[in-house]
């Protein structure tokens, strides 16, 4: 071959592949996910399902659904994602996934659904789960609705967690089937489920940290024939209100502890006993457990423990023979809070304890001008708590006056009161007392500040023993951090003093005047020895040198006038 024919030959090839190389640089991206039968590429990122739509964004792994209608599948699931990390589902108007034989969204990693739209999946069909996830499952500000008669509401094998969204979620086998349930922030959801020997929340893990139920301030019901709430770990109902029902069995039951605190209000009603394998513990709560079996059964496993800091504030018992009991009438508070799981039907409440402390103080009044003291009552104030500010403390009462009539010394009490754990909070870590400056006329206030610290106890209404405290004069000192109060010595004194001085002076004397009614017989001449000296007596012609004056000047211009006359002449 000739070089002239190497060089067209070099020259048709490189055309060549300059013609093939658009087709291999710019060819469609698939994306693993896919929508109502249909696969997402960078060529189709919108695919209509039924009037609405679903649109992807691969930068940010978003799905929009909008009024979307989903009955076609590629594989398994309305929605199909094999997309690593997140999948996030925003919800815009009414949307539906249904199908007779499929699942409704199947995913290898996390789902998170938001938006202000809503879901409704309806899926039949043997173990056909209305969601099914590999990783986590979470609700955002969101409403959602899943029937799965053959299969599982939703099925996760991480943690399912509802953030202030409605869910309602009902299946054969569970409403949620996950390692881990979390439901916040004023949700609202109702789970169930159908099968024999099933739970509406079956929450299981192998991991010792999980397989845990954690429930505040939301509206929760689960009805099932097993425990309507399951947890191989712990729970936790933390505010809000609980609804739990087994047709067959216990309502609810952990293996682990259960903690009920935040004054939520749990209602049970099952066969066989609530409770757990753990620690039952009761903070500040409403608990109204039945036992609907035939048979004496009672409706807690075990007495729940109540919690130091709370009391036990009613307590209605119903027994065997159907008669209503009053435990603390019948038994006394302390004694009946170990009767709570003898009884078929149980309702009882707890609230926090309130406790006092009671520390001495001493009232100084001291005269200071030409003016005894009256009545006048004074007070001291607390600042400077262990846990933010007094002002925080609307349940607390403080109560610190003295009423005081004239100088002396007058003793009272500054006392704290409230719910204990509020109290707790203004003394753990010491607290200042000082005089509030009012502003009276005539009275100096006391300078003194005291820092008390107090050590264990307090009196409450069990009768729990008044804390001991250790109070210690302070004064203001200036660092390089700021103005802090140190102790001016290292003793402690028995007690808190303040000093006032009444300081008004009586007002100045006036000229003696007549006596106002006075006798005027009176004899009010003076001794003699008292008598003033003569006075030269007045004639009555005081202006007699002046008139003298202008005689002489009128005579003298007379003469002058005279004289001038003659000299003409």
């Amino acid at each position: 071959m000739s070089k002239a024919q190497k060089l067209i030959s070099g020259i048709f090839a490189l055309v060549f592949a300059l013609a093939i190389a658009p087709t291999a640089s710019f060819a469609a991206t698939n994306y693993d996910l896919s929508v109502n039968g249909e696969h997402f590429t960078s060529e189709k990122l919108t695919i209509q399902c039924g009037e609405g739509t679903a649109t992807y964004d691969p930068a940010t792994q978003n799905l929009t659904l909008n009024n979307a209608s989903i009955t076609n599948a590629v594989d398994y699931g309305g929605i199909d994602s094999e997309l690593t990390g997140d999948l996030t589902i925003t919800l815009q108007g009414s949307n539906q996934i249904t199908f007779n034989d499929n699942i409704g969204i199947m995913a290898t990693g996390n789902v998170i659904f938001h938006g202000s739209g809503s879901l409704a999946i309806s899926v039949a069909g043997d173990t056909m789960d209305g969601i099914s996830v590999a990783g986590d499952v979470t609700m955002q500000n969101t409403a959602v609705s899943i029937h799965s008669p053959g299969g599982l509401g939703i099925a996760c094998d991480g943690t399912v967690s509802l953030d202030n969204t409605q869910l309602t979620s009902n299946g054969l086998y569970a409403g949620i089937d996950a390692a881990d349930l979390v439901i916040k922030n004023g949700c609202t959801v109702n789970i169930s489920a159908t099968e024999q020997n099933c739970n509406a929340a079956y929450i299981n893990s192998t991991d010792s940290s999980a397989g845990n139920i954690n429930i505040s301030n939301s509206a929760v019901t689960a009805k099932s024939l097993y425990p309507g709430l399951f947890a191989t770990g712990n729970m936790t109902i933390d505010g809000g209100t609980l609804q739990a029902t087994s047709t067959v069995d216990s309502p609810l039951w952990a293996k682990g502890n259960i903690a009920i605190r935040g004054k939520a209000k749990v209602t049970l009603s099952g066969e066989y006993p609530s409770g757990c394998n753990g620690n039952f513990t009761v903070y500040e709560a409403e608990i109204d457990a039945k036992n609907t079996s035939q048979n004496n059964i009672p409706a807690l496993a075990d007495c729940p423990t109540i919690n130091d800091d709370f009391a036990l504030t009613y307590a209605m018992a119903v027994d065997s023979e159907d008669t209503s009991i009053d435990l603390i009438e019948h038994d006394g508070a302390e004694q009946a809070k170990g009767f709570l799981h003898l009884y078929k039907n149980i309702h009882f409440i707890t609230g926090e304890k309130t406790v006092t402390y009671s520390l001495p103080f001493t009232k100084v009044v001291k005269k200071g001008g030409d003016i005894a003291p009256g009545k006048q009552e004074f007070e001291l104030e607390v600042f400077d708590v262990g846990v933010g500010q007094i002002e925080d403390y609307s349940d607390v009462t403080i109560t610190a006056t003295v009423a005081t009539n004239g100088e002396g010394e007058y003793e009272n009490a500054l006392t704290i009161q409230g719910p204990k754990k509020q109290v707790d909070n203004i003394t753990c870590e010491g607290f200042c007392v000082r005089e509030k400056n009012t502003g009276i006329a005539n009275w100096t206030y006391s300078d003194a500040v005291y820092q008390i610290f107090c050590n264990d106890g307090a009196t409450d209404n069990q009768g729990t023993a008044q804390p001991s405290f250790e109070v210690f004069p302070v004064e203001l000192v200036a660092t390089d951090s700021g103005e802090f109060y140190e102790k001016t010595q290292d003793t402690p004194v028995d007690v808190m003093t303040f000093e006032n001085v009444y300081t008004e002076k009586a007002a100045p004397a006036e000229d003696t005047k007549p006596t106002e009614g006075s006798d005027p017989n009176a004899n009010n001449k003076s001794d003699a020895g008292d008598k003033p000296a003569a006075a030269t007596p007045h004639t009555g012609d005081g202006n007699a040198p002046i008139i003298a004056i202008v005689a002489l000047l009128i005579a003298a211009g007379a003469l002058f006038a005279s004289a001038l006359r003659m000299q003409k002449r």
